[in-house]
């Protein structure tokens, strides 16, 4: 029975982290993800499972069978598990926002109110199961009274063991397959099978009575002990202390460890997991391997010194490992392909890196809670001991999280918080050699040995040396270990953020490595008459119009929000405006801000406008208790793959932001469409359109998207008069001006528009089902982009939407400040193309010839000059796609106009040409729908698809299904449209989850070929 018993506490290890990463999930949504919310969030956990173990101490020994009262708890925990979602945190938290929190209107009320809900949620449960290993223990012992040190040791290896691979099974399979909640059902289903188990076996095999006080024939107890050298209330403090101590620097390696591998791995949920996961696993290990070993120690504070310092030592000289981790992240980046297998691949060879650097500090840490209670068990402290042991180490562990984050990095950085932690760790051993040496035993040689082992260790950590640029240069995205000029450097309490200058020349900003927002230094400089105008390349142009484009929508705004500083460009655009009269910039790391100071005075009016402030709270924790509403919120936060992040794309944070925007206000929402898939952005565009009535979406980069979205009505027009703002001017006055023709080209669609596709999704990113959090990473490895949302704009998705009603017409500019945004790029190429000029700006190094006009260009002219002089090419077949290429060339970036010099010319040599009747419709039906005459491009369309069904395509069969599907529905033919995707399907290279294919079937009333995040 004993094996089976064993058995159930590695499935009740496993249950256990489950319930740990989910309800850190769930607090996290609750009080936010800032520095303390996260320190807070763990002390409440690991302070239940602290008093917990502790209550159990005291009782254990009178208790008929703890094996009993452990099923009862496991049968517990399981039962609470079962309602946590639906009828414990659903009910409170929503009571919360609804009626208390506006109740007590703000400031510390609220503060104190959340973090005393937040206690009540979790530490129940929190205590029961701080209670389940001491009456495992003694339920095991009592059964197996003659080994209690390989009984203690194996516990630890086997709920530990379970801890390290429930991580990895919550983590990367049973939250992407069933959510928060169905984790925790599962979890729940664990407890209640762990707990029926135990019951049956207390029935079956009653115990012995609990040992009381040391047993005869136990090794440890006998006069040869070095133990038996102190009374046992001394022996006792000094194991306790020992058991917290340990804690307290185990903990600190854990965090800085984490905080360090990221700089590596990544940011990303998946990378704390593996990291959390190898943590364990090197304790697990360590207990299995001291198991047989336990009850043959003759010298056991001797050998838990030895242990203490050698653990200090490895510990700081994992910072040797850590610095060469660099380089095995640049192999396995080159080694490794970016497909699905090679993801898998990735992740294991991350889980290894991982376990390389912890391994050999958290073996010795796995082997110390094992000695230290059998110790004290056999020294006379009974099974107290075991209670008291698990409590006191718990208790460290609070210790440690709260003063590695909040203090040690802070003050220290990684570097010093790690080898504080090691010295701690190597000061409780030499305290517990101390104790024995004044109590005369013969520990000298022992004592040098650990001196010399402890110097070593230091004096490494003074030779290895962190070069700061390098390990911020984030490998984990590039593959390549750079170095540059750094300008700031920080270890924040939640983040390493740096700022540096790459040899290009842009000021950048990152945190943990990745960057959020660069500047060209131009944005430095006093502007003078004899400067030659440029182009905005890089971040700049959505740096620029983010804000600017969100306050368009609502320019009479006096109170904004702005969600993330970065370089604080966002906030300091919005400051332009005179009708602001407060401005509040969130951010969760102080850093940030403070490092955020290198792109002044760029970002000048966010210091130093009257109207600015800075509070440093996560955004959801503070529009809760902020008790007041905004003109203009704008989010602005890192990229989603980041842990947390992610909470802030949700259908549950946009229906609880909406309740904050004034009358009339408006949100903008940030969101990129590189490292990131389709169907990804989709879940955040479902999550908006499901609490928003009206939303339009912007291309403001060529990978970056704007979403404006609004409460009640519809969107307004934008009143791009705000670009003519005396402070915006100044601002841009290094670059070419900006005309309203082009910021009326960023428009890519709206919620008309995406309406049939995303009103009946589910696929819609959530705080209980995190896709975009679980998907986001696995995209950015596989270098994914959302290259059929941007694909909408050249398309004619919008139909139904305000694009399709609204003419973009071209006029005679050809150079322009946003020149690099692509959907302004193709209007400048068209305008060059139409007035046949040959370069853009010559003194602008931005542009090269061969992005603007190029072969391209002098091929459509040659081929224009060819109709014009009458000639035709080699079939009608050829002289069609040449057709359709030059048509959108000369008509790039335009909307609902065709230009008459280029298509009369065109048709006047058809008609000399007789050409055939297919090559007429297929000039009908580009021209048609350039016009936006959908319903007079059904005709030729019908035409086009007869030809294509006998094996003859005369339009592209991508643009011909698009084309024809709209034609038909604006004709009224719905089967006509049904047909057409049909027909088309098996030649169009657009497969059926594309995005595309997918919103032309919702628009012709077919059931969607949906494609889960992944």
């Amino acid at each position: 029975m004993i094996p089976l018993l064993y058995l159930l506490f590695v499935l009740s290890g496993a249950a256990g982290l489950f319930y740990e990463s989910v309800w850190s999930r769930y607090l996290s949504l609750f009080v936010g993800h800032g520095a303390y919310a996260q320190v807070i969030v763990l002390v409440i956990f690991l302070g239940g499972m602290a008093l917990g173990a502790g209550l159990v101490s005291r009782r254990s020994a009178r208790l008929r069978d703890p094996l009993y009262g452990y099923a009862m708890i496991e049968l517990a925990v399981g039962l609470v598990g079962l309602v946590f979602h639906d009828l414990i945190y659903l009910p409170a938290t929503n009571w919360a926002y609804d009626a208390l929190f506006p109740a007590l209107g703000g400031g510390s009320a609220i503060a104190f109110a959340k973090w005393t809900m937040a206690g009540l949620l979790i530490l129940p449960q929190s205590i029961l199961l701080g209670a389940t290993f001491p009456l495992m223990s003694a339920g095991v012992i009592r059964r197996a009274p003659d080994r209690p040190g390989a009984a203690l040791s194996f516990l630890y290896f086997a709920n530990s063991l379970g801890a390290a691979a429930g991580v990895l099974i919550a983590g990367f399979y049973l939250v992407q397959l069933a959510g928060l909640p169905g984790t925790l059902i599962a979890a729940s289903i664990l407890n209640l099978l762990v707990g029926l188990t135990a019951l049956f076996i207390a029935k079956l095999r009653p115990p012995s009575e609990p040992a009381l006080a040391p047993s005869g024939h136990a090794t440890g107890s006998d006069s040869t002990s070095d133990a038996s050298l102190l009374p046992l209330p001394v022996l006792s403090r000094l194991l306790l202390l020992a058991a917290c101590v340990t804690a307290l620097a185990s903990f600190i390696y854990e965090v800085v460890w984490i905080r360090l591998l990221s700089l590596v791995l990544g940011s990303a949920t998946h990378s704390f997991e593996l990291m959390l996961s190898a943590f364990i696993l090197g304790l697990s290990l360590g207990a299995f391997w001291i198991r047989r070993r336990l009850e043959t120690i003759r010298r056991p504070l001797a050998t838990l010194a030895a242990i203490q310092v050698m653990m200090g030592a490895l510990a700081v000289l994992s910072l040797v490992f850590y610095r060469e981790s660099f380089a095995w992240m640049v192999g396995l980046m080159a080694a490794v392909g970016r497909t699905d297998q090679g993801y898998v691949l990735f992740n294991l060879a991350r889980y290894g890196l991982c376990v390389a650097i912890m391994l050999p500090a958290t073996f010795c840490a796995g082997m110390t809670l094992p000695l230290i209670t059998r110790t004290l068990y056999v020294s006379g402290a009974g099974e107290a001991s075991i209670g008291a042991v698990y409590s006191w180490n718990t208790l460290g562990s609070i210790l440690g999280a709260a003063a590695a984050t909040l203090l040690l990095i802070p003050w220290l950085g990684l570097k010093g918080g790690l080898v504080l932690g090691g010295v701690l760790d190597m000061m409780v051993g030499f305290a517990v050699l101390v104790v024995l040496l004044q109590r005369r035993a013969p520990l000298m040689q022992a004592t040098a040995l650990s001196g010399g082992i402890a110097a070593v260790s230091l004096l490494a950590a003074l030779v290895v040396r962190l070069d700061r640029a390098f390990i911020t240069s984030g490998v984990f995205r590039t593959g390549k270990a750079a170095t540059y000029q750094l300008m700031y450097y920080r270890d924040g309490r939640t983040a390493t953020v740096t700022v540096s200058k790459p040899t290009q020349g842009r000021i950048g900003i990152s945190t943990n490595g990745k960057p959020d927002g660069s500047l060209d230094p131009v944005w430095f400089n006093a502007c003078r008459a004899s400067d030659t105008l440029k182009t905005m390349g890089g971040d700049d142009p959505t740096q620029l119009l983010l804000p600017l484009v969100t306050l368009a929508h609502r320019p009479g705004a006096r109170s904004i929000a702005v969600i993330g500083q970065g370089t604080g460009m966002s906030s300091h655009s919005l400051l332009a405006s005179p009708e602001i009269e407060s401005l509040v910039t969130l951010e969760i790391e102080p850093a940030m801000v403070e490092g955020s100071r290198a792109f002044y005075p760029a970002n000048r009016r966010v210091f130093d406008d009257p109207r600015s402030t800075r509070v440093y709270a996560d955004a959801k924790a503070y529009f809760a208790g902020a008790g007041r509403r905004f003109d203009l919120i704008m989010a602005e936060p890192s990229n989603p793959w980041v842990s947390g992040v992610s909470g802030l794309f949700t259908s549950e944070f946009y229906q609880r932001v909406k309740r904050y925007l004034a009358p009339g206000g408006v949100l903008g929402q940030w969101l990129h469409t590189y490292e990131i898939s389709d169907d990804l952005v989709l879940t955040v565009l479902g999550a908006i359109h499901q609490n928003f009535s009206d939303y339009r979406v912007f291309a403001v980069n060529g990978s970056d998207l704007l979403i404006v979205a609004v409460a009640q009505g519809l969107v307004p027009d934008p009143e791009w008069k705000i670009f003519e703002l005396p402070e915006v001017r100044r601002d841009v006055c290094h670059f070419h001006p900006i005309e309203r023709s082009h910021l009326d080209a960023l428009l890519l669609t709206s919620k008309v528009a995406l309406a049939p596709l995303l009103d009946d999704t589910r696929e819609v990113n959530s705080d209980f089902y995190p896709v975009l959090d679980l998907g986001a990473e696995r995209a950015r490895f596989l270098k994914r982009s959302a290259g059929a949302i941007n694909g909408l704009f050249h398309g004619i998705y919008d139909f139904a939407g305000p694009a399709g009603n609204r003419r973009l017409v071209p006029d005679t500019v050809s150079v322009s400040g946003l020149g690099t945004v692509p959907r302004i790029a193709a209007l400048l190429g068209s305008n060059q193309l139409r007035l046949n000029r040959r370069r853009v700006d010559p003194a602008d190094s931005s542009w090269t010839e061969e992005s603007i006009h190029g072969d391209a260009h002098e091929g459509i002219r040659r081929w224009l000059e060819g109709v014009r002089a009458g000639r035709l090419s080699s079939s009608w077949a050829v002289w069609t796609r040449e057709f359709s290429a030059a048509f959108s060339a000369w008509h790039g970036g335009t909307r609902g106009w065709v230009d008459p010099s280029f298509i009369d010319p065109i048709r006047a040599w058809l008609d000399r040409q007789n050409a055939p009747s297919a090559v007429r419709a297929a000039v009908d039906f580009r021209e048609r729908l350039a016009r936006r005459e959908f319903a007079r491009a059904a005709e030729p369309a019908q035409l086009l698809l007869a030809e294509a069904a006998d094996g003859r395509l005369w339009i592209e069969p991508d643009l011909l299904r698009e084309g024809a599907v709209i034609s038909f529905l604006a004709a009224g033919r719905q089967d006509l449209a049904q047909g057409a995707i049909d027909s088309l399907s098996r030649l169009a290279q657009r497969g059926p989850k594309d995005v595309r294919t997918r919103l032309l079937a919702a628009y012709a009333g077919q059931p969607q070929v949906g494609a889960r995040a992944p």
